[in-house]
């Protein structure tokens, strides 16, 4: 009898469900706009749900997990500070032109700054920067994947900490709003 009475509310929505007969809705012009003017394609990276100033949790591999902080983000460039393990760094990066994007990498443990012009490129939500052999961070890839939570994959050379970035230098970072 219990068994019957939970399946009561299923059995009542796909009978309402069926007897309803609709004509297709026509597209509200106002929602049709905000939703473009979110989803903006020329956006150089695209992390719905966060905003210059928020706090970032970030979950590296195993059990490393590290803080940072969105300083800014915009239409054609983003800020952003990672502290992770041994790392504390800065990723700058503001595009050029349509190709070309100019990436500032600071290491605040080692004291140093490195810049480069890049390329990169944007397939939906995942953008991927290709900075070059011997840069600071040679390829970084940043995929929105829902508001409030993206992946960003981090190529660097030679890093001594096998532990966090495995093979060539590679490690996935997992980064939420904190």
């Amino acid at each position: 009898m219990k068994r019957i009475l939970a399946l009561l509310p299923l059995a009542a929505l796909l009978f309402t469900s069926c007897a309803q007969v609709s004509a297709p809705m026509a597209p509200n012009p106002a929602m049709l706009n905000a939703l473009s003017s979110r989803r903006a394609p020329g956006d150089l990276v695209e992390v719905p749900g966060f905003q210059a100033g928020d706090k970032l949790k970030i979950q590296g591999p195993l059990f490393f997990k590290g803080e940072g902080k969105a300083h800014a983000l915009s239409a054609d460039s983003f800020k952003v500070e990672l502290k992770i393990a041994s790392y504390h760094l800065i990723a700058d990066a503001t595009r050029i032109d349509a190709q070309r994007v100019r990436f500032i990498t600071t290491d605040l443990k080692a004291n140093k700054t490195q810049e480069v012009i890049g390329t990169y490129t944007r397939t939906g939500n995942v953008t991927v920067f290709d900075m070059g052999k011997g840069s600071e961070i040679e390829r970084l890839t940043v995929n929105g994947l829902r508001p409030g939570y993206f992946e960003a994959t981090i190529v660097q050379p030679g890093r001594a900490n096998t532990e966090i970035f495995q093979g060539r230098g590679s490690t996935t970072l997992k980064i939420t709003r904190g």
